[in-house]
């Protein structure tokens, strides 16, 4: 027995550890009739980054009633206003309102009674004597109350829409300022001009340059060539003036080999005298 007790002790911490710790407090406001429906609901989740997951539906007797729901402040402890255009009638208003994410969710429903005025009871005679005091007695003059021209919980009003202003007719010192900038259009229109034609000079003189280059370097081709050929045609004239010297030193070797046999058949002079014994 104490075993399962334990046991079921256990569970119920841990049960009461997992249970949502999302409560809902007691609606503030009531239904006026006559007037738009606008209720507060204080909440509280488990953490400041909670959600809250926050829903809601209202009813007038039994038809639903189109209603809008805001969620109002940060923390733990936060607001759900309730808001309805359609105005209270004399039955009773219902509010559902569903507040927390999956398994922390809790559900609530709020009815309350509309404020019906309270039927005037009729007179009551008096007697002759009190009718004669009351005769003496001036009677004070009745306070007038003010009944309140606004609920005490207002629906929001929706969001200003602006309207655009009338535009007010120019004045000389707008006169002045379109001048100007007419004036700055009309000089950066001409310094785009005048900038375009300098781009267009500078686009010229590069093809120039680029057609000068290419003159040059057709110019050194053809030197180059002509040089070559020179080289060749000198090459030439040396290997004619080489032939030529080397032919002629030929020449003069022949005529020397031919002349020496001749001279050596020749007698001198010793040779044809005898010598006297």
């Amino acid at each position: 027995m104490a075993r399962c007790s334990n046991v079921s002790l256990l569970g119920l911490l841990f049960l009461a550890a997992g249970a949502s710790a999302t409560t809902v407090g007691p609606i503030k406001g009531a239904p006026v009739p006559g007037h738009p429906l606008a209720v507060n609901i204080p909440f509280a989740v488990d953490a400041p980054t909670e959600r809250a997951c926050a829903s809601a539906g209202v009813r007038y007797g039994s038809a639903p009633a189109p209603m809008v729901l805001h969620v109002q402040g940060q923390g733990l402890k936060r607001n759900l206003l309730v808001t309805s255009r359609s105005r209270v009638d004399a039955q009773p208003v219902t509010v559902d309102v569903r507040v927390g994410c999956g398994a922390k969710a809790v559900t609530r429903k709020f009815v309350m009674a509309t404020g019906v005025p309270v039927a005037k009871s009729p007179p009551v005679p008096e007697p002759a004597t009190r009718r004669a005091e009351l005769a003496v007695k001036p009677r004070p003059k009745p306070v007038a109350l003010m009944a309140p021209s606004e609920p005490l919980f207002p629906p929001p009003m929706p969001p200003e829409t602006s309207v655009p202003k009338p535009e007010a007719p120019p004045t000389e010192e707008l006169r002045q300022a379109r001048s100007d900038a007419a004036t700055a259009m009309a000089q950066l229109e001409a310094a785009r001009r005048e900038l375009a034609a300098v781009l267009d000079v500078e686009r010229r003189t590069s093809q120039t340059l680029i057609a000068a280059d290419h003159e040059i370097r057709d110019a050194n081709s053809r030197v180059d060539r002509m040089r070559l050929v020179l080289k060749c045609i000198g090459a030439g004239l040396t290997l004619v003036a080489a032939g030529v010297v080397w032919l002629e030193l030929h020449r003069m070797a022949v005529r020397r080999f031919r002349a020496a046999p001749e001279t050596a058949e020749e007698p001198g002079l010793l040779e044809g005298a005898e010598m006297p014994t």
